[in-house]
């Protein structure tokens, strides 16, 4: 016979509510799996599974109480009722286990949710098993399958329900859900069973006894109350957790405040870094910047804890993935529990990366700036980790301590990096000001840390209504320039502080940039400091909100050393044209002096006339004779000579060179000469050195405007070790010129030889005069020193070797040529035909036999045609061929021919040096010599 009992209805809703305090219990200790590590970690996943699997066979023992049939008595047996508690716990544990700190993948809640449904269809049916009554037991297949879905459902429900969440209402949701899947497979499991009465069994009707109800209350009373420390262990737990996170974070703020207020950035960075990954126990943590340009992170700063490799060096923005870089520009925090899972991550080169970097989870909190990812700071695990909310807050807490800290660094390497002209960043600056207060202040602060370093001058004017010009400000480089105090002139009208003259030009151009409104660049000159100074300067205009210009922004810079060494440079350009044309001319004159010199020497020596011809021949001899002098003067000067050192008598030379510097100083200025003749000769070159006394000459008579005395002198010296010309040991001849004049100061003293140094002011002198002297005494191995004084006068003495012999170059062409007997036939080649006639005759009154030929070629056709000379003389300089190519095709064809070159030039530039030659103009004996040395 099938029996039919009842459920008692109290002790029914007694079950439910175990089920649900027990599941509501063990997802709260299992909460503290994810915020605990170690051994703690497993101690909260055993007493979840614990708490719930007691709490499962609580609820079962109280239901299989509830229910009674009439005139039954059920026992249950000890072994089995036990069992049934060992199975709810482990499968619980297990599902507890495969959930435990990972994400919620469908894959896990559906196992664990297998596993904990599980758990209670096998507690159920074994306890089921363990009852003993005197009827018997069977099942109807289809409530047993509706039983084990609905465990196994409504477990899977509340498993996903306690990931998503871990607040209170979440666990109380999750809670009911698994309290409905314990009971409602309990229940369901209890609609399957078919109990068949025995023989004999009381029929009699009845409920639970109150001996049952006592025993299900004891029951549910001793699970609560177990439940119930168990869940206030938790909490204590809780607690003492929370606050130590919050001690330990409150120490950290103040540790990380310390360390940013320290001078080194990167160290504070690097420092800062440790502290984060030590107190989130993560394995790796750092920061990064982001390249915009290039689209890479920079990670410069990072910090491990040695179980993963550092970070360092720059990555591909894309190696990190879309989404997450999506997520980040956009300026949320990025949290990961498992890379390898969430959908954020889900990226094949993401997934890559984490692999190459040993990550799995991460926590990442952007810096954006001007609406761009600018920095990250990230915490990185190499195994899956559930970050806690409180976690991310704290984390992005400590992120925003730093984030003034890398701006600070950005901003400074901006500023290292800041070379744009003054007009870029006034204008900058200018745009700035008209933005929002927060904006202008940053602006201020940049603009007065290069106001007051830069070291170009920099002003404020301000433009007052009235049309004034008021001087705001001015920086220290415009008060080391200009000299004008800020605090002096501040708050001062222009005209009231700079002189009439310069103030009017001054306010005229202010008056020009307030009109136009336009930046304006200009150069000008002011007499500020009793001297011309020249002055490049920038005016930007500043308007207000209605347009009117109120302020003028100016930036100037001293520019005079500039224009100096340009004018300077033009001079010397000129002076370099006007010695390439006096060259030229100096050329031309040798030609037409060649001719009439020869003519005179010839009439000299032949006596030709009465004593008042001879005497005219002998004026126009000497007249010549100068003119070749004043032309080799002429070579000098335009540089055409090259040094040529010979034994130089310097008696003869400053003595000759005294009517030049006279005339040339002027009448104002005393020249006097003091030179012995007994004196030795000097090493030097007569023509440099003339240029060089004619030069010291002139610097003179610049030095005394007003007049005063000249005194060239000479004498010899001996130099030893350590005399203040620094020579070597020896003998030297120490030519001096000293003036009366202005005197140089040290400062002016120690630049005085510097090439285009000067202090006669524009256009005054080329600066190379010093300079030229010092040079051409180094050239020769000699040297110049220079003693001047303030008021007195300067002493310029310039320093020669002594030379071997006496004789000097000028006497040689005054002695007798040897005899020369000429034999034999000339080929002369030259060009101008007057030079060519006079040239001729000379060398017909030596004996020779000449040929004439007016250019190379011609020559060349003579020689082809057979001639055979025996000399060769021949202009250097011709249309064509030139002599030295001349010579050259000569000696390669014709053995044992001799050649003379002869040049108007007293240069050797384009004739070979092993070439013998002879300078015009020149006289009979000058030929004659040449010819003799050929021999």
């Amino acid at each position: 016979m099938i029996m039919v009992g009842s459920h008692d209805s109290v002790l029914v809703v007694l079950s439910i509510l175990v089920a649900s305090f027990a599941s509501f219990t063990a997802l709260s200790l299992a909460s503290r799996v994810r915020a605990s590590s170690g051994w703690m970690r497993r101690f909260w996943r055993g007493a979840a599974a614990v708490a719930l699997g007691g709490g499962i066979w609580a609820m079962h023992f109280v239901a299989m109480l509830a229910f009674s049939m009439p005139g039954m008595i059920m026992t249950h047996e000890p072994w089995l009722t036990l069992l049934s508690l060992v199975l709810a716990i482990l499968f619980t544990a297990a599902g507890f286990v495969l959930m435990g700190g990972r994400a919620a993948s469908p894959q896990r809640v559906l196992g664990a949710g297998l596993l904990m449904g599980s758990g209670v269809v096998a507690m159920h049916y074994v306890g089921m098993a363990a009852m003993r009554t005197g009827a018997t037991l069977g099942y109807e297949p289809i409530w047993v399958i509706i039983s084990v879905l609905i465990a196994v459902s409504a477990a899977s429900a509340a498993v996903w329900l306690s990931s998503l969440e871990h607040k209170l209402n979440g666990q109380i949701a999750a809670a009911l859900v698994m309290g409905a899947a314990i009971s409602g497979m309990h229940y369901t499991g209890m609609r399957a069973a078919v109990f068949t009465a025995r023989q004999g069994v009381d029929m009699a009707g009845g409920v639970a006894s109150v001996t049952q109800t006592l025993l299900a209350f004891s029951i549910s009373g001793i699970t609560l109350l177990i439940l119930v420390f168990a869940l206030g262990a938790a909490a204590l737990e809780r607690s003492f957790q929370a606050y130590a996170r919050r001690e330990a974070r409150a120490t950290l703020r103040v540790e990380i405040a310390d360390v940013l207020r320290e001078g080194d950035t990167t160290e504070a960075l690097n420092e800062v870094a440790a502290l984060m990954g030590r107190h989130f126990k993560a394995n790796r943590t750092g920061y990064a910047q982001l390249d915009p340009i290039d689209d890479v992170f920079d990670y410069e700063v990072c910090w491990t804890d040695g179980s993963v490799p550092p970070l360092l060096g720059r990555y591909p923005a894309a190696d990190f993935g879309v989404k997450i870089v999506a997520e980040l520009a956009a300026g949320r925090t990025v949290v990961v529990l498992d890379l390898f899972e969430a959908e954020v991550s889900n990226e094949d080169r993401t997934q890559q990366t984490a692999r190459d970097v040993d990550t799995r989870s991460i926590l990442v909190v952007p810096f954006v700036r001007d609406g761009r990812l600018r920095t990250i700071v990230y915490l990185n695990s190499s195994a899956p980790r559930a970050w806690r909310e409180d976690d991310v807050r704290f984390m992005e807490e400590v992120a925003e301590r730093t984030r003034l800290v890398v701006e600070r660094a950005a901003v400074e390497e901006e500023l290292r990096l800041l070379n744009a002209t003054l007009e870029a960043r006034v204008e900058a600056r200018t745009t700035e000001l008209r933005q929002a207060e927060e904006a202008r202040r940053e602006a201020d602060s940049l603009y007065r840390a290069y106001f007051q370093h830069t070291p170009d001058p920099l002003f404020v004017i301000g433009v007052s209504p009235d049309g004034d010009f008021i001087i705001e400000q001015v920086n220290p480089a415009h008060e080391a320039g200009v000299g004008f105090a800020a605090e002096e002139v501040r708050g001062r009208r222009v005209e009231d502080v700079m002189p009439p003259e310069a103030a009017s030009k001054v306010l005229t151009t202010y008056r020009q940039v307030v009109a136009t409104g336009e930046i304006l660049h200009y150069r000008d000159v002011f007499e500020l400091s009793d001297e011309p100074r020249h002055w490049d300067t920038t005016l930007v205009p500043l308007r207000d909100d209605h347009g009117r210009v109120v302020r003028l922004i100016g930036a100037s810079r001293d520019v005079t050393a500039q224009v100096v060494a340009e004018e300077a440079l033009r001079q010397s350009q000129k002076m370099e044209a006007m010695g390439q044309l006096t060259g030229g001319v100096a050329h031309d004159f040798n030609n037409l002096l060649t001719p009439i010199v020869g003519a005179l020497d010839m009439l000299q020596r032949q006596g030709v006339g009465g004593e008042r011809e001879q005497r005219l021949i002998d004026g126009a001899a000497q007249s010549a004779e100068r003119a070749r002098t004043l032309v080799q003067r002429l070579l000098a000067f335009a540089r055409r000579q090259p040094l040529q050192p010979v034994a130089v008598d310097l008696h003869k030379l400053v003595a000759g060179m005294a009517e030049l510097i006279s005339s040339t100083t002027g009448p104002q200025i005393k020249t006097v000469v003091d030179a012995r003749q007994d004196l030795p000769p000097a090493k030097a070159d007569p023509n440099q050195l003339e240029m060089a006394v004619l030069n010291l000459a002139v610097n003179a008579r610049d030095a005394m405007p007003e007049g005063g005395t000249l005194r060239i002198s000479v004498e010899a010296a001996t130099v030893g070790r350590q005399h203040r010309s620094q020579l070597k040991p020896g003998r030297y001849l120490v030519l001096s010129v000293a003036d009366t004049g202005t005197g140089m100061d040290e400062a002016t003293l120690a630049r005085a030889v510097e090439p285009f140094f000067s202090t006669k002011g524009v256009g005054k002198g080329t600066g190379l005069g010093l300079s030229m002297v010092h040079g051409l005494a180094l050239q020769l191995g000699g040297a110049v020193t220079i003693r001047s004084t303030v008021g007195v006068g300067t002493n310029v003495e310039l320093w020669l070797p002594q030379g071997k012999s006496a004789s000097v170059a000028t006497e040689a062409a005054e002695t007798e040529h040897p005899d020369v007997v000429g034999r034999g036939t000339v080929l002369l080649v030259d060009d101008e035909d007057v030079v060519r006639l006079s040239t001729a005759d000379m060398l017909i009154e030596l004996g020779y036999q000449v040929v004439e030929a007016s250019s190379a070629e011609e020559a060349l056709k003579l020689l082809n045609r057979g001639l055979i000379p025996q000399l060769v003389i021949t202009d250097h300089l011709m249309p064509g061929m030139s002599g030295t190519e001349l010579a050259r095709t000569v000696q390669s064809q014709r053995e044992g021919i001799k050649v003379l070159v002869i040049s108007g030039y007293a240069e050797t530039s384009g004739i070979a040096p092993d070439l013998p030659r002879l300078g015009k103009p020149f006289r009979n004996a000058e030929l004659a010599a040449s010819l003799a040395a050929l021999n």
